[in-house]
């Protein structure tokens, strides 16, 4: 008898069943990740909606106030948690007044050289002055008309906190 029509050998099955092995090691470990990819997915547009509901029920107490003539001048926070089904989430809700840092001056900023002699010209500094008292005036007035809201959603996944902000700006015009 031939040995070509004996069939398959040992060696060459457990190399076949090897191979086979590895392959349905990695769909499995791409159907997983896959599966994990999924629902992390799901529990974060949860999350948004989550987020965006609370966000437009505080906006809404907030503008009936600003009916009223109030305005949030102070910090505002508030916490909750979500009725069921979603009683796995909680919120955070906060108000803020908006705060620009001031630039320094450009003349202030400009150190003389090295073996540079400060030039005395009191006929920038008049402009300078102004242009200063004028950024102060303007960042005062945005930090009283304007509020920074940021409405947090948070829950636990794979035993670690995950969270995700929504954040808006009203203003008093």
């Amino acid at each position: 008898m031939n040995r070509k029509s004996q069939g398959f050998t040992l060696i060459e099955i457990m190399i076949a069943i090897s191979i086979l092995a590895v392959s349905i090691t990695a769909l499995y470990s791409a159907q997983g990740n896959s599966l994990r990819a999924s629902g992390r997915a799901e529990k974060i547009q949860t999350a948004s909606l989550l987020a965006r509901q609370v966000m437009t029920q505080k906006l809404l107490e907030i503008r009936k106030d600003m009916e009223k003539g109030s305005f949030p001048d102070e910090s505002k926070n508030d916490t909750g948690p979500f009725e069921a089904p979603f009683d796995n989430y909680r919120w955070e809700f906060t108000v803020r007044k908006v705060e620009i840092p001031l630039a320094a001056n450009p003349q202030e900023q400009a150190a003389p050289q090295p073996g540079e002699v400060p030039s005395g010209d009191t006929a920038n500094q008049a402009p300078a002055a102004a242009q200063e008292n004028l950024a102060q005036m303007v960042t005062k007035k945005i930090s009283e008309s304007i509020r920074e809201i940021n409405t947090k959603v948070i829950w636990e996944e794979l035993g670690e906190e995950q969270s995700i902000v929504v954040t808006t700006h009203i203003s008093k015009l």
